[in-house]
């Protein structure tokens, strides 16, 4: 009788071998020769966790990882903030090979560009990335002067994988002594589409009223094509020309319009550990049809952060206008000191 059972003993060990071996399929290779069969469950801050049949949950340092292979769909986040998903398949050294079902092709890159595998949901990026920053300064002085001043400043960018909006505004009021001498704001909005992960189309369009310049209504609009150098939280850098009509629209001198081309530098990083971020906004408008028609405007400054999303800013507005009205001066300077608020998700 006891033979019978042979059979049915050896079924049940090809079926637990054959359902063991497919829970733990996925395989590590290290620097050292050594191989880890099990399942991978995640990688987080330079440790790779895998749980095997034999030794339960271990951890093994990333950097020591020659090669890995998986045989179901894992997550894999970069470090540029890439989320990908598929299977790991056989690769070079020091590189993952992902089998995507989207593609047809699969997608290589280094094991030291991979920031996590199978993440928890916090760290995966977010589809819309928000930006925002408000900032409010104002001074009253009274007795032997009378002065009063209020600036608002403040920008908002919706940015997805392709797209990024951007819609933004400037307002500067300020008295002596009764009498105002400051009264100017500026409102723009922008549309940039990305073709790749750093060039991208764009369309703009520029509002600036100025009492003081003679200038009813300025209106700039346009496109053009720009260069994302860099892009995070903590540093970012773009470029951008193209071509814009620009309108003049005067209160005294006779009103003009021109097409120009544009140029314009957008820079901000953080310095010492986020204690300080510099930020620099350059925009230049050349006329085709005469040379003389310039106008260049900048915004230059510093944030220091104060109380978790509120920040202090010092900045420097220098506007210059070749050709102003009849009478007034081509350089408008104007500092600032404000308190304000910051996101970015």
């Amino acid at each position: 009788m006891v033979y019978r059972t042979y059979p049915l003993i050896i079924f049940v060990l090809t079926l637990f071998y054959f359902f063991t071996s497919q829970v733990y399929a996925d395989e590590i290779f290290l620097d050292n020769g050594d191989r880890i069969t099990g399942k991978i469950i995640t990688m987080e801050e330079g440790r790779l966790t895998i749980t095997t049949s034999y030794a339960g949950d271990i951890s093994v340092t990333w950097a020591e990882i020659a090669s890995v292979k998986t045989d179901s769909h894992i997550q894999v986040l970069l470090n540029d903030g890439t989320f990908l998903q598929g299977i790991i398949k056989e690769s070079d050294e020091k590189e993952i090979r992902l089998e995507i079902d989207s593609i047809a092709e699969t997608v290589s890159f280094h094991l030291a560009n991979v920031k996590s595998i199978n993440p928890a949901p916090v760290d995966i990026e977010p589809i819309v990335k928000l930006k925002a920053r408000f900032n409010l300064g104002s001074t009253l002085a009274k007795g032997n002067t009378e002065t009063e001043s209020q600036h608002f400043d403040g920008e908002f960018v919706a940015r997805t994988e392709k797209n990024r909006y951007t819609v933004g505004a400037e307002i500067n009021r300020v008295e002596d002594d009764g009498e105002q001498t400051v009264n100017n704001s500026i409102g723009y909005i922008k549309y940039d589409h990305f073709v790749t992960n750093k060039w991208f189309l764009y369309s703009n369009a520029l509002f600036e009223k100025d009492r003081f310049k003679d200038l009813n209504l300025l209106t700039a609009l346009g496109m053009g094509a720009g260069y994302q150098i860099l892009e995070s939280q903590s540093i970012n850098l773009s470029g951008e020309a193209g071509l814009t009509y620009i309108n003049k629209d005067f209160d005294n001198a006779p009103d003009e319009g021109y097409p120009a081309g544009r140029w314009a530098v957008n820079f901000d990083k953080y310095f010492f550990d986020k204690f300080i971020q510099f930020f620099h906004f350059n925009e230049g408008f050349l006329g085709v049809e005469d040379t003389d028609d310039i106008l260049i405007r900048s915004r230059t400054g510093f944030r220091i952060p104060v109380y978790k999303a509120f920040n202090v800013t010092f900045q420097i507005n220098y506007d210059w206008d070749k050709r102003p009205s009849p009478g007034l001066k081509k350089t408008d300077w104007m500092y600032i000191l404000t308190l304000g608020y910051q996101f970015d998700t």
